[in-house]
C-alpha cells in the first residue's frame, strides 16, 4: 500500500530539488543505450515520473542477469521510494543482494537509511552512514550521502551538525541556483538555534561555520531598520570576505526580510475584564505590557484596549477597532470569538487570536492564532518517545474534557507515527488512591485474578509475585503537579518503577521545589523555556521580571510569557507565514507557522533530577516542512504579510491541526 508523505520524504523532495535529480548509476551500465525500455525508465525518472520508472526498472530487472539485475532492482526501489511507496521499496531491497557488488552496498545503504528517516529513526539511519563515503564515489551519491547525514542530525535535535552536513553538501553543488537554495537552508537550520547556542558554539577559529552563525545572529536580530542591517552585513563581509554565502543570497534574503517586517503603528487588544477569563487576561496583558516597554519610545504602536467580556462582542469591537484606524487587532481570548472571526470570511486588517479553534472552515488569510494548547504537547510526547526507540505505550489521565483532548492528541500522533498504544487508563482525579487505576494498566488486576483461579483449582495457597505487562515501553501521564506527585510512587509501588514515564508540563508547577516534587524524579516533560532556561540579565528573564512583576511568578505565569510573545510575535508574521522553516525564538518555545497560520510551539525537554527540571535541550522538530506541503483541505495559498496586502515501513507523519484552546490554571 503506498504510504502518505513521511517528514523525512518531504525534506528529501527539498534536498533533491536542490542537489537536483541527477540519473543515479547503475543501469547504464546494464543495457545498452539504443534499448528503448531502458532509455523510456530513465526518461521518467528524469522527468520525476518515479513510480512509472520504477516499474520499467522491475521490468528491466527481470529481464537482465546477475549481477545487473541487482543494479536494476536497486533502482527500482529508489524510485518506488522517491514515489512514496516505502512498502514496495523495502520489498525490493529484501531482494538485493550487494556482497559481490560492493559499488552498489553503498547506494544500498543510503536508501535503507533514508527509509529509517521517513520513519522517524534517525539513530538507526546515522547507524547506516556511519562508515563513510567510499572512496572514489561519485558527487551525485556524494551529495545525497549529506543531505541524508543533515537530515538525520536535525531529528535528532543535532541542528549544527545539521547545518555542518548541509556545508558540505553546498561544497559539492555546481548549480548557482541550486546553491542558493542550499545556502537557504543553512541560514534556517541555524537561526532556529537560540542566540545563548549561537554564541557559546561559536569554533574558533570561526572559519567557514562561524561565519554562517554570525549571519544567523543577524537575521535573528532583525528589526527592520535597513540602514543597521546594512552596517551589520558590511561589518559581516569584513570580518568573513572569503566566506562561500553567494552575495545574492544576502541582498536577496534581506530585500525579503525588509519586505516581509511589518510594524504595526495603532494595535487594538482585545482582552476580558471580568468573566472566566479575566485572571488569564491580566496575565497576558502584563507580558505584554512588559515587552511594550523594551521597546524605544519612538518605536513603540499606539495602544488601545477594548473589553471582550462577552464573546457576543468581538465582532463588533472588531469593527470598531478597525473605524478607529487601527491597523492590527490581538484578541480575543476566548474561543467562542476567535471561531467567529474565523468564519468572518476575509478580515480588514490582520488579527493575531490568542486561543485556536479546530480548522472546521478554511480561515482568513489574515488570521493568526496563537495559544499554549496542551494538545500540542501531548503530540511532542508522542514524538519525543518516538524518537528515543519506544513503540508501545499505555496511558493513564485523568476523566474529563481536559485529560479526553491531552489522551485524544498523544493517541492520534502516536499512532499515526507507527506506534502502538497498548492500555489506556483513565483516573479520577478527585482521588488519593490510583491504585485499582493502576493495577489495572499495568494489568495486575489479572495476574492476581489468576492466582486465585489456581489457588481455588489446587484448594491451597500459592507463593505469588505480581507480573505486571510485558507490553508497554513507556507510560505517558497527564496530571497537576500535586496528583502527579501523588501518582508516580504509586507506580513504583505497584512494580513499575523501571518503566520511563512522558507528561505534559501540567506535572510541573513552573518553580522549582525540590521537596514536593522529589517524587518526580525521572519524569520526562516539554515545557516552555522561559521557565527552564538560564536569559541571564535580560529585562524579559523570568526571574528580573519577578522583581517587578510578582504575580509572574504565580498560578497563570505561562501567560505571562505568552503575552511577551503576543507582542514580539507582531512583526514577523509574514516572515512566519513565507515558510515553516522560518522561526522566531520566544518565551514560550521557537514559534512557527503552519498553512493555516496557527502558531506552533518547539518546546524545550526537562527531567526531574532531585526535585528539580533539568534542562535536556529543545525538542526536534518533525514537521518542520509538512504543514506547508500537507496542509489538507484547509491549507490556503501564502498570504500576505501582516499588515499588507530496513524496518517495515510505518505510518507517515502526517501534519494535525487538531483542537486547541488556552491552557486551564494549574
Amino acid at each position: 500500500m503506498q504510504q502518505r508523505p513521511a517528514k523525512f520524504l518531504l525534506t528529501l523532495l527539498i534536498l533533491l530539488t536542490v542537489i537536483g535529480c541527477v540519473p543515479l548509476p547503475g543501469v547504464r551500465d546494464t543495457g545498452t543505450a539504443t534499448d528503448p525500455l531502458t532509455a523510456q525508465a530513465i526518461a521518467l525518472e528524469e522527468a520525476g515520473e518515479y513510480a512509472a520508472a520504477a516499474e520499467l526498472f522491475e521490468q528491466l530487472a527481470l529481464q537482465a542477469l546477475p549481477p545487473a539485475d541487482q543494479a536494476l532492482l536497486l533502482r527500482a526501489a529508489e524510485n518506488h521510494f522517491r514515489a512514496q511507496n516505502s512498502e514496495r521499496a523495502t520489498a525490493l531491497l529484501a531482494r538485493i543482494n550487494t556482497r559481490t557488488l560492493p559499488a552498489l552496498d553503498f547506494r544500498k545503504r543510503l536508501l535503507v537509511a533514508e527509509l529509517a528517516l521517513s520513519n522517524n529513526r534517525p539513530d538507526e539511519a546515522m547507524s547506516l552512514l556511519s562508515e563513510g563515503v567510499p572512496e572514489g564515489t561519485d558527487s551525485a551519491l556524494r551529495q545525497r550521502f549529506h543531505a541524508d547525514m543533515a537530515e538525520g542530525y536535525r531529528l535528532s535535535g543535532n541542528l549544527l551538525e545539521s547545518a555542518r552536513e548541509l556545508e558540505e553538501l553546498d561544497l559539492l553543488l555546481e548549480d548557482m541556483n541550486k546553491r542558493l537554495d542550499n545556502q537557504l537552508l543553512i541560514i534556517q537550520t541555524l537561526t532556529a538555534l537560540t542566540d545563548t547556542a549561537l554564541d557559546l558554539l561559536q569554533p574558533n577559529p570561526p572559519g567557514i561555520q562561524g561565519g554562517w552563525m554570525a549571519l544567523a545572529r543577524i537575521i535573528k536580530g532583525h528589526t527592520g531598520d535597513t540602514d543597521r542591517i546594512q552596517e551589520q552585513l558590511k561589518g559581516w563581509r569584513e570580518r568573513f570576505p572569503s566566506h562561500p554565502a553567494i552575495p545574492g543570497l544576502l541582498e536577496g534574503y534581506f530585500q525579503k526580510l525588509e519586505s516581509q517586517y511589518q510594524r504595526p503603528d495603532h494595535l487594538a487588544i482585545l482582552l476580558p475584564k471580568s468573566g472566566p477569563y479575566a485572571n488569564a487576561a491580566s496575565a497576558l496583558r502584563d507580558g505584554f505590557m512588559a515587552a511594550y516597554y523594551q521597546q524605544p519610545p519612538e518605536s513603540r504602536p499606539r495602544l488601545q484596549f477594548y473589553d471582550s467580556s462577552d464573546s457576543a462582542d468581538t465582532w463588533p469591537l472588531y469593527r470598531q477597532a478597525v473605524d478607529a484606524g487601527a491597523d492590527m487587532v490581538i484578541g480575543p481570548l476566548n474561543k467562542e470569538g476567535v471561531a467567529q472571526l474565523a468564519r468572518a470570511g476575509e478580515l480588514e486588517i490582520p488579527v493575531l487570536a490568542l486561543n485556536q479553534v479546530p480548522p472546521d472552515t478554511t480561515p482568513p488569510v489574515t488570521l493568526y492564532q496563537f495559544g499554549l494548547a496542551p494538545e500540542d504537547e501531548a503530540r511532542q510526547v508522542a514524538e519525543r518517545a518516538w524518537l528515543d526507540g519506544h513503540t508501545r505505550a499505555i496511558t493513564f489521565t485523568p476523566s474529563g474534557d481536559w485529560g479526553d483532548r491531552i489522551l485524544n492528541a498523544f493517541r492520534n500522533r502516536w499512532e499515526r507515527l507507527g506506534g502502538t498504544l497498548s492500555e489506556q487508563q483513565r483516573y479520577d482525579a478527585r482521588e488519593n488512591d490510583f491504585s485499582d487505576a493502576i493495577q489495572a494498566l499495568l494489568n495486575l488486576d489479572e495476574s492476581r485474578a489468576r492466582r486465585s483461579h489456581l489457588q481455588r483449582l489446587f484448594g491451597q495457597n500459592l507463593e505469588f509475585e505480581p507480573r505486571r505487562r510485558g507490553d508497554a515501553d513507556f507510560i505517558f501521564l497527564a496530571a497537576n503537579p500535586s496528583k502527579a506527585r501523588q501518582i508516580r510512587p504509586q507506580f513504583q509501588f505497584h512494580h513499575a518503577a523501571d518503566i520511563p514515564i512522558y507528561a505534559t508540563s501540567s506535572i510541573y508547577a513552573g518553580v522549582p521545589a525540590p521537596g514536593e516534587d522529589q517524587d518526580l524524579e525521572g519524569i520526562k516533560f516539554p515545557d516552555i523555556p522561559w521557565l527552564l532556561m538560564n536569559e541571564g540579565d535580560s529585562p524579559l528573564a523570568r526571574d528580573n521580571l519577578a522583581r517587578v512583576l510578582p504575580d509572574s511568578q504565580g498560578a497563570y505565569r505561562r501567560l505571562y510569557a505568552m503575552g511577551i510573545d503576543s507582542f514580539r510575535l507582531l512583526p514577523h508574521l509574514g516572515r512566519l507565514q513565507s515558510s515553516a522553516r522560518e522561526t522566531i525564538e520566544g518565551k514560550t518555545g521557537n514559534l512557527y507557522l503552519d498553512s493555516i497560520r496557527q502558531v506552533h510551539r518547539q518546546l524545550v525537554w526537562a527531567e526531574m533530577s532531585r526535585g528539580i527540571p533539568k534542562a535536556i535541550g529543545y525538542a526536534p522538530r518533525m514537521m518542520s516542512m509538512s504543514e506547508e506541503m500537507e496542509g489538507g483541505p484547509a491549507a490556503t495559498s501564502a498570504a500576505p504579510p501582516a499588515g499588507s496586502e530496513p524496518a517495515p515501513p510505518r505510518g507517515g507523519v502526517i501534519p494535525e491541526a487538531g483542537a486547541a484552546t488556552i491552557r486551564p490554571a494549574e
